[in-house]
């Protein structure tokens, strides 16, 4: 269902993502989806877990910004890994929800440590009502 969400694009030294959608709450869910993906094997991840993260309201960059890095911190502190993601609009913030487990390194394959969101070239727009973002991570 959610095989191609994103393109990973070549960025020396870093990763980074290119991501197109139907509205903005669709770019922000595959944006959450993303960064799982870069960073372990989602294929292995049961749906055991729900976590809920609220974003304050932003703008549209730091909204993209804040919740990926929401996210990022839910994974490194919490130890939390999620397959699936769900996004709503609420006013100008975001309300997360993340359907997952606990990594665990036996069953679960590490692909890259993620040591920060980037704002180099962030960019989140609406162009005739398609959305587009890109995203830079500091491996």
């Amino acid at each position: 269902m959610d095989e191609d969400i994103f393109r990973e694009i070549e960025h020396t030294g870093d990763v980074g993502i290119e991501i197109e959608a139907d509205s903005s709450a669709e770019l922000f869910r595959r944006a959450a989806v993303a960064i799982a993906r870069l960073m372990v094997d989602t294929a292995g991840v049961r749906a055991l877990e729900r976590r809920d993260l609220a974003i304050p309201p932003a703008d549209d960059l730091d909204l993209m910004h804040d919740m990926l890095s929401d996210l990022l911190r839910t994974f490194v502190v919490d130890g939390f890994i999620w397959s699936a993601a769900a996004v709503e609009e609420a006013g100008a913030g975001l309300n997360v929800r993340l359907f997952g487990e606990s990594f665990d390194p036996v069953r679960h394959e590490f692909h890259q440590e993620i040591k920060a969101v980037t704002y180099h070239e962030l960019t989140v727009r609406n162009e005739n009502g398609r959305w587009f973002a890109r995203v830079i991570f500091d491996v």
